[in-house]
């Protein structure tokens, strides 16, 4: 975890918890902690690995793919960034090789590519016009063009 993730966590400021995990020089003393600070700190439970609300970053590579394969299938960027929670251009950078991302982020598109993939755009309210428009573009992309 980060110190902005143990700050946040904690409902301390990230200069404070910065500063407590500064290792003390050599012949320095090392910080008196208030104990209500220390129960704030070490009272945070550690996320579990893989948990959809689990901090850090994480390849895009997947996601990327992912998203594509639903653009082919007609699902247009601004309506699974509506389902993901999360602005348009940021499924599109996403799509387009951001080379990183959230793992909270990259699970949740998993599982919207697992709920979606199935089901036709038209069927659940996206304009035929806009489905179209979607697999054109992506029908583009994956041509190299």
């Amino acid at each position: 975890m980060s110190a902005q993730d143990i700050a946040d966590r904690a409902g301390l400021s990230v200069t404070l918890v910065r500063r407590l995990l500064r290792i003390p020089e050599q012949g320095q003393m090392a910080w008196d902690i208030a104990r209500t600070t220390a129960d704030a700190i070490l009272g945070i439970p550690l996320p579990a690995r893989r948990e959809p609300s689990a901090p850090g970053l994480t390849d895009a590579a997947e996601a990327s793919r992912l998203l594509a394969d639903l653009a082919r299938a007609g699902w247009p960027a601004a309506a699974l960034a509506l389902r993901l929670g999360v602005n348009a251009r940021t499924v599109a950078e996403v799509r387009e090789k951001r080379p990183r991302l959230h793992l909270d982020l990259a699970l949740r598109i998993r599982r919207l590519h697992r709920d979606l993939i199935g089901l036709d755009p038209v069927s659940q309210g996206i304009r035929s016009a806009d489905a179209a428009r979607v697999r054109a573009a992506a029908a583009r992309r994956a041509a190299g063009g």
